[in-house]
């Protein structure tokens, strides 16, 4: 999303500003366009408040600052969202409001201009909240978000403030007698109060106000409304999985999940008999499923049967490591079970691909001090160093041995550079087992995912990862990759993903579909502003990441807040266009969007023909420039015509034609398209017989191949 710091604008710009409808608001004769709502900063310094600024736009907000001047001067109308940050300390009073100004924002909130302040000042006052001393935080509470408190990066000072009746609590500090955000309703408007700072003093809004955004949406009732579903989800549901597959499918598809990655590290009878319904529920709302395999565990099953092919620690335990069982991939026996094992899982069940995520060696950093948490030391593997090197690595971990590994680089470089070898080989094993799949369903994916290094030099020797060994198997291997940043990072700023993704992405094979992966996960030691990233820390690691892949990750579902999850599809979108929204619904987009908006009773224009492609709740539209609206249904449109309400591909042409409908899509695996209703034919390329029809009573999906093609249904 483009951000605009200058505060001096044209004429024609500062009017367009305050002339925009808000998303879904009915416009001139009852046309409806897709918009990117307007969100004004009144800066009465002229100074750039560059964190909310980042704040709303990483929402999906197109930001504008003015000074006072500028928003006296265009009263033409107003816009979706109107931002005063207070300005606290001894300058503060001379950047206040005058009692004109506050007037005309108080006229503009009866009119119903939502509005968003902070800090003590005659505007907050007027308003029902009145100043009563100051105060000191380290953390709060908010009402509703959240059960455990927020943390802040350090003592705050703020204005405690006394309440009129009628205002809703947001957030508190000690109690709720210590109110720090409340919302309330004007004439036709409504407002925010923060006493904590919009701009904060140092860092990030999420620090502070981690869930600012919803409580804009919640209390102020203003969203975005253009979303995109480049988003992909790993799901575990454990050996004995008790989810039912039809509720979960449906959450994620309401989420604007395209694709899942379903744990499939088990091999108990429920597992077995889970997996067809998860996969059937999932296909059915135009969801891929992959298989996420996490080698060297294989299952508990696996681990169980097979004892003598548990890896072992530098200190002869099994090698039970968080939560991870690992096997001894490095012993040929035991691979071969595991390939066959792959073989079974990958070809009985009807995948869209496989996820080989994770296959590393265990070491934490100070790695001889800790023999315990080192893999691998099965005797195989002490075989395989010892007849190289004329050593026992075991040895290596022993303080009084003449081979102790700090006292030995050159040793210390021999094991790291074995265990890298075979992490690089036991992969190309692996990934040419999946080639072999694929020659049997031609169709199946394949993601490599792996620790990054980048940020943290100590992951090849602690885990055996070498970053460009493993890319280098590109050049046999057709995969996406997926990069996951190792936990030692997670508590560092969000730009840390901009600079992962710029980092691979030119080192890729052109082409090659490229993901990372953010982990939403409680995190050694407790994050700030929360435990795991939520709110708006979530949304900014999001917005890194989308600048530079085709697919964002997430992990886990389990893990997810439905409060944070409901506004992600938008953040997605935002990063997606190529500047706002023009004039009669002219968008430019570099992928897919989907306009979220109730098209019931309405037919939707793309570029001035009818467009088939929507649900009662949204619109695809293809990438590209494009104009896009809506009108009351013409008579010659049926609520029975057929359409198609949502795809996991790209769209890339769709007409009605006299019976039904003709389309062109482009996926990279099989690609899902639900329909409003069960087709009489389906043709692909002309050909019958090449796609099947999804039917389970209440949703219809066409299953159609991979690659580019183009269908008519009727």
């Amino acid at each position: 999303m483009r951000k605009v710091p200058g505060l001096f604008f044209s004429a024609a710009l500062a009017c367009s500003l305050f002339t925009t409808a808000t998303p879904g608001r009915q416009e001139t004769a009852n046309v409806q366009y897709p918009r990117v709502p307007q969100a004004v900063i009144l800066s009465l310094s002229g100074n750039h408040d560059p964190a909310i600024t980042d704040a709303l736009s990483t929402v999906g907000f197109h930001v504008a600052e003015l000074n006072a001047d500028e928003f006296r001067a265009f009263r033409a109308g107003s816009p979706a969202l109107l931002v005063i940050p207070a300005k606290e300390g001894p300058e503060g009073e001379a950047r206040q409001l005058d009692p004109a100004l506050i007037q005309i924002v108080l006229r503009d909130v009866d009119r119903g201009t939502p509005l968003l302040l902070d800090g003590p000042a005659p505007l907050a006052q007027a308003l029902g909240v009145k100043a009563a001393g100051r105060g000191e935080l380290t953390r709060y509470h908010w009402d509703h978000y959240a059960s455990e408190p927020v943390r802040l990066p350090g003592r705050l000072t703020y204005s405690k403030s006394k309440l009129t009746r009628g205002l809703k609590l947001l957030a508190f500090g000690s109690d709720e007698k210590d109110p720090l955000l409340v919302s309330g309703a004007r004439g036709k408007g409504r407002f925010i109060y923060s006493a904590i700072p919009l701009e904060p003093p140092q860092g990030m809004v999420f620090q502070y106000l981690p869930f600012l955004a919803q409580a804009i949406v919640d209390e102020l009732n203003i969203s975005p409304s253009l979303a995109a579903d480049n988003l992909c989800v790993y799901a575990d549901f454990g050996g004995e999985p008790r989810a039912d597959p039809v509720s979960v499918a449906a959450q994620l598809k309401s989420w604007s999940v395209r694709e899942v990655h379903l744990g499939a590290f088990y091999d108990s009878d429920m597992f077995r008999e889970f997996v067809p319904r998860f996969i059937a529920a999932a296909h059915q709302q135009g969801i891929s499923v992959y298989a996420w395999l996490e080698y060297p565990m294989v299952s508990t099953e696996f681990w169980n049967q097979h004892p003598q092919w548990r890896e072992v620690t530098a200190n002869g335990h099994p090698a039970i490591m968080d939560w991870r069982n690992h096997m001894a991939l490095e012993d040929p026996d035991c691979f071969k079970a595991v390939t066959e094992l792959t073989r079974r899982l990958v070809l009985d069940f009807d995948w869209d691909g496989v996820d080989f995520a994770e296959l590393y060696f265990e070491a934490e950093r100070k790695i001889f001090e800790r023999p315990g948490d080192f893999t691998p030391m099965h005797p195989t593997f002490r075989k395989m160093f010892r007849e190289r090197y004329g050593v026992d690595p075991k040895e290596m971990f022993d303080a009084a041995s003449p081979n102790y590994g700090p006292r030995n680089p050159q040793l210390r470089n021999d094991l790291k550079e074995l265990r890298v070898e075979l992490i690089t080989k036991l992969t190309g094993q692996f990934l040419e087992i999946l080639a072999g799949c694929r020659a049997q369903k031609p169709y199946l994916q394949t993601t490599l995912t792996f620790i990054d290094a980048l940020r943290d030099p100590t992951v090849t020797e602690r885990y055996g990862i070498d970053p460009d060994r493993l890319l280098s198997l590109e050049k046999k291997y057709e995969f996406a990759v997926e990069i996951e940043d190792p936990y030692t990072v997670w508590n560092s700023t969000p730009d840390r993903y901009r600079a992962i993704g710029e980092y691979y992405r030119p080192r890729l094979k052109p082409g090659a579909p490229f993901s990372l992966d953010v982990n939403v996960v409680d995190r050694d030691p407790p994050g700030r502003p929360l435990n795991k990233p939520r709110g708006l820390e979530l949304y900014e690691l999001v917005a890194n990441v989308a600048a530079n892949v085709d697919l964002i990750t997430l992990y886990a579902f389990s893990t997810f807040s439905a409060d944070d999850m409901r506004l992600l599809p938008f953040v997605l979108g935002s990063h997606e266009m190529n500047g706002e929204s023009g004039e009669h619904g002219r968008l430019t987009a570099r992928r897919q969007l989907i306009w979220k908006t109730d098209t019931r009773g309405q037919t939707v224009y793309m570029d001035g023909r009818e467009w088939p492609c929507r649900s009662d709740s949204e619109v695809v539209i293809p990438a590209g420039e494009h104009e896009v609206s809506m009108r009351p249904r013409n008579e010659d449109s049926s609520a029975r015509d057929l359409i198609i309400e949502g795809i996991n591909g790209d769209i890339l042409y769709a007409e009605r034609s006299h019976d039904g409908l003709r389309f062109t899509y482009q996926s990279r695996g099989r690609c899902y398209v639900t329909l409003n209703r069960k087709p009489a034919s389906l043709h692909c390329d002309g050909k019958s017989g090449q796609a099947m029809v999804l039917d389970d009573g209440g949703h219809v999906c066409l299953e159609l191949p991979q690659g580019k093609h183009a269908v008519e249904v009727e």
